[in-house]
């Protein structure tokens, strides 16, 4: 695919004209006014974006688009294209929502294939999001339906590479800057994230100046704020999902208006791409990662932090980078996980030839389920070519982890391009082990989920949700805790009060009543995967005590050993792990080896 190129010849300059059709488009800088470029552009227009907060800035800022995400209805979608003001039709809508778009379009009889053009900002989301978001990549069936298309992102991807756009002839253009646009960084390492956030905030040049960290990790955050003190200094902007958690940890700045900086603000991942951030300040911008206590917060830097540098529209005066390491991480090359892949996929396919072979129903059902929990599955298509999205996201998920195995892995994720990075400090500390350092609390989630079940079952909504108070009832119950919402659709209130809201009795307890109806032929598996956490250690106390557990009330005769977790999960070699206050010998779990059902 032949490369095409854009130039801006000024800072801070905006593109013009019009958006390319048929196009992948790589812009290297952000805030070049792309998307306001198509909302402007005198065509119809459908844009697909990936965050809600996105949407509802731009149509706060531009009356002629219809933002369509959650709550928006296919009425008011209807009412819109009916409105003979609006010349061009502008549609800014999630992933999620695009199937309400459809619906308006249908029920009019307007071929939007045909008269709209279609551009999927952030496409770069289409990878990085898809492990835990599958609905992203929904509107990608119609992508190609329509007559004219564009994906955009500031993100490097490898769309070019996937056959698909080859097939329909795809451009590949890149917008370039004719300036030097790197971001300057300071890069910080220690034993202890704490103590380096302390010995940061000591360096800048005032106690007034603004600062805005990015943590993909509302514990962390927690932890911090509380740490340091800074509590009615500090703004949180997070997932609703979240907002119960804070608020009952005492922190109360939660989800201001977004361009007016307190001293202190956190940020989780949501807001780390896409959204603008309008403010007079030119804040320090400060990226936490820590691979030991929170995996979720690592982000490759050749990904993700210009975009999240990018986010404030002024400027920054600062981009600083702390991370905690880990030398045990394990990750594969990406030439060890294409092997690894494709070493899969044949005993995927094998397996389903022997499932397309079998002529018995109970052979066949038990055979299916078997398929869909192993990993590759959710790699893999309908005619057993892999998920160009899911493999992609496998891979970036690797080489982000090798990122920070040591220091040099880490200083070399921004050394490998000097047209984007320039490194001004670094730091690699090490602290004395009776320093302070982040501890995250385990929350009160009994507490929690006796909330939720007061709140479902005096709403009456184990009759189900009739009326549209019920409904947006239980969407924000299930956003807060979706476990114990399951529990409470299958169970009655006096149940659970029984089992004392334990999510281990309640998760055995639902799996049980699963197997009895005949919805499960692997409760061990389902078990397992939902009582032991990904990324935690374990003493092998621990792990036999709940194997047994589950052994026992699942009927299973069998004496659990520590090392069974190795059947169901990827676990680091055998270490010595400290709680409280004792050592212990243990494990480390990783990734799972099958799918829940």
């Amino acid at each position: 695919m032949k490369e095409e190129i854009i130039y801006i010849d000024k800072e801070n300059g905006y593109l013009t004209g019009s958006i390319p059709v048929n196009a992948i488009i790589y812009k290297k800088i952000t805030g070049i006014g792309a998307t306001t470029l198509e909302i402007a552009c005198k065509r119809n227009s459908i844009i697909i974006e990936p965050n809600t907060p996105v949407i509802e800035g731009k149509a706060k800022k531009h009356s002629n688009l219809l933002g369509v995400y959650e709550g928006i209805t296919t009425n008011q979608i209807i009412s819109y294209l009916q409105d003979s003001h609006i010349s061009y039709k502008k549609i800014m809508t999630t992933p999620e929502s695009f199937g309400k778009v459809k619906k308006a379009f249908n029920f009019l009889n307007v071929n939007m294939y045909q008269d709209y053009f279609l551009l999927f900002d952030e496409c770069h989301k289409l990878t990085s999001d898809i492990s835990y978001r599958e609905t992203i990549t929904l509107p990608m069936a119609d992508f190609w339906k329509f007559e004219r298309r564009s994906l955009i992102s500031a993100t490097i991807t490898n769309f070019t590479t996937y056959p698909i756009f080859q097939k329909y002839g795809f451009r590949n253009i890149t917008i370039q800057p004719k300036w030097d646009h790197s971001l300057k960084v300071n890069l910080y390492s220690s034993n202890n994230i704490l103590q380096d956030v302390k010995s940061y905030l000591e360096t800048l040049p005032s106690k007034e100046e603004k600062v805005c960290f990015f943590i993909n990790s509302i514990d962390i955050i927690i932890s911090l704020i509380h740490a340091l003190g800074i509590n009615e200094d500090s703004n949180i902007y997070c997932a609703n999902k979240s907002v119960g958690k804070l608020t009952h940890k005492g922190l109360s700045h939660i989800q201001p208006d977004i361009n007016n900086l307190n001293h202190y603000n956190f940020y989780t991942s949501r807001y780390f791409s896409a959204v603008d951030i309008i403010t007079d300040d030119k804040p320090h911008v400060v990226v936490i990662s820590d691979a030991i206590k929170a995996s979720q917060t690592l982000i490759e830097p050749a990904l993700e932090s210009r975009q999240i540098a990018g986010r404030f529209r002024n400027g920054i005066s600062s981009f600083t980078h702390i991370a905690g390491l880990d030398n045990k991480i394990r990750y594969k090359t990406t030439e060890e996980l294409r092997t690894f892949m494709q070493e899969q996929r044949k005993a995927y396919i094998q397996l389903k030839t022997l499932y397309n072979s079998a002529s018995e129903e109970g052979v066949r059902q038990v055979m299916k389920e078997a398929i869909e929990r192993i990993e590759i599955s959710k790699y893999m298509e309908e005619d057993n070519s892999f998920n160009y999205f899911m493999s992609e996201n496998l891979l970036d998920a690797e080489a982000t982890k090798s990122r920070y195995q040591n220091w040099e892995n880490f200083i070399l994720s921004y050394s490998l391009d000097e047209e984007f990075f320039e490194i001004i400090d670094q730091y690699n500390n090490q602290y004395e082990q009776d320093k302070d350092r982040i501890r995250i609390s385990v929350s009160n989630s009994r507490l929690l989920r006796k909330e939720i079940v007061d709140q479902f079952f005096s709403a009456g909504l184990d009759n189900g949700a009739e009326t549209e108070e019920q409904k947006a009832l239980l969407e924000e119950l299930q956003r807060q805790d979706e476990f114990i919402v399951e529990i409470c659709q299958n169970f009655d209130k006096d149940f659970i009060i029984q089992k004392n809201y334990n999510k281990q009795q309640l998760t055995l307890a639902l799996i049980k009543k699963q197997v009895k109806e005949q919805c499960l032929s692997f409760p061990v598996i389902d078990a397992v995967s939902k009582l032991f956490r990904i990324g935690f250690v374990y003493s092998e106390e621990e792990i036999t005590s709940t194997l047994n557990k589950i052994y026992s009330e699942l009927g299973i005769k069998r004496e659990a050993k520590a090392t069974d977790i190795k059947e169901y999960f990827e676990t680091s070699p055998r270490r010595t792990v400290k709680q409280k206050g004792a050592f212990k010998k243990g494990y480390k779990l990783y990734t799972p080896k099958f799918l829940i059902k």
